[in-house]
């Protein structure tokens, strides 16, 4: 009887061992792909395809051979909206056009479109934020609630909005929201 109840509890020791093994690895599994993802991927902008999208020179890595990012947190006048739509990508291209960039992947694999949806940096500017910050773009209230710098993205929109910079000027202001606009 006594073997039986040893038999038992070595039995649950190893389970608990194993558990604890698979969890650990788990731990760890988490904090390298968080470490990847925080630093980011070292890119050059080739140019700006929109006030969203951004061409690489090259793609980001064997992992993610992506060449397209699509810039996550915000949301371009569409092509069409002028004079907001042009204004927006030369406000992009004259940020980052021939600059090295970290692009951080907020989404793991490519659009519908070929496009990974992304954070980009250059240096310690979030260039997301600043195009906000600017009146470039507007904040993308779709995919706000899913970004790491959600609150810093609004109040960059803010500003812009209270300052009546780019699309928020009084005289000439986007009068139609890109979700709205509809090419003749």
């Amino acid at each position: 009887m006594f073997g039986i109840f040893v038999a038992t509890n070595r039995l649950k020791t190893q389970s608990i061992y194993l558990g604890l093994s698979v969890l650990l690895l788990s731990v760890i599994a988490s904090i390298l792909t968080l470490g990847v993802r925080a630093q980011g991927l070292p890119a050059t902008v080739a140019w700006a395809k929109s006030g969203q999208t951004l061409e690489l020179l090259a793609p980001l890595s064997s992992d993610l051979p992506v060449e397209t990012v699509r810039l996550t947190g915000i949301l371009a006048p569409e092509i069409g909206q002028a004079p907001w739509d042009q204004q927006a990508k030369d406000c992009l291209e004259a940020r980052v056009y021939d600059q090295r960039v970290r692009v951080v992947p907020t989404e793991t694999a490519p659009d519908s479109y070929g496009r990974i949806w992304a954070e980009v940096w250059r240096g310690s500017e979030l260039i997301n934020a600043t195009l906000l910050e600017n009146g470039c773009v507007l904040v993308d209230e779709t995919t706000l609630a899913t970004q790491s710098h959600c609150r810093e993205l609004v109040y960059a929109q803010e500003r812009a909005r209270i300052l009546g910079l780019g699309i928020w000027n009084p005289q000439t202001p986007l009068r139609l929201h890109p979700h709205e606009f509809s090419p003749a």
